[in-house]
């Protein structure tokens, strides 16, 4: 801190943050929170369900491949029988994944630290995930 003088007075204290003073941001401080991810190609990822070019989601962690997200509500054909190994199609159950968004396909994450409802998320919020598109279907 150093001492501004304002025309003779005694003056105010400032505080001067540097660079150094602050802590370099890293995808590991978004672990747990809600994000924005911009894709720089969605169409890589239909296959899977996401057609969207922008999305919130929860990170849930990262590799070298790329970014672990939350994928809540996605529609997965139901087993009939551990021993016989057959997949029924028309009988889908919703359950909670995670899908792995290759770095490259990633154009940019936005992240909002220390807002509230997008750090550390509530179950109860909803809003969260990809919408899924009928044409797939």
């Amino acid at each position: 801190m150093r001492q501004v003088g304002l025309g003779g007075s005694v003056g105010a204290v400032r505080s001067q943050t540097t660079m150094s003073d602050k802590m370099m941001m890293t995808i590991a401080h978004a672990i747990n929170d809600v994000v924005l991810v911009v894709l720089k190609t969605p169409e890589i990822l239909e296959s899977v369900g996401i057609s969207q070019e922008k999305f919130f989601t929860k990170v849930l962690g990262y590799d070298e491949t790329g970014l672990w997200v939350q994928f809540p509500e996605f529609e997965l054909p139901v087993r009939v029988g551990e021993e016989s190994g057959l997949w029924i199609p028309e009988s889908m159950q919703q359950v909670d994944a995670s899908v792995m968004l290759p770095w490259g396909a990633i154009a940019t994450v936005m992240h909002f630290p220390d807002v509230q409802g997008y750090d550390k998320p509530s179950p109860f919020n909803r809003d969260i995930g990809f919408n899924i598109s009928d044409d797939e279907a």
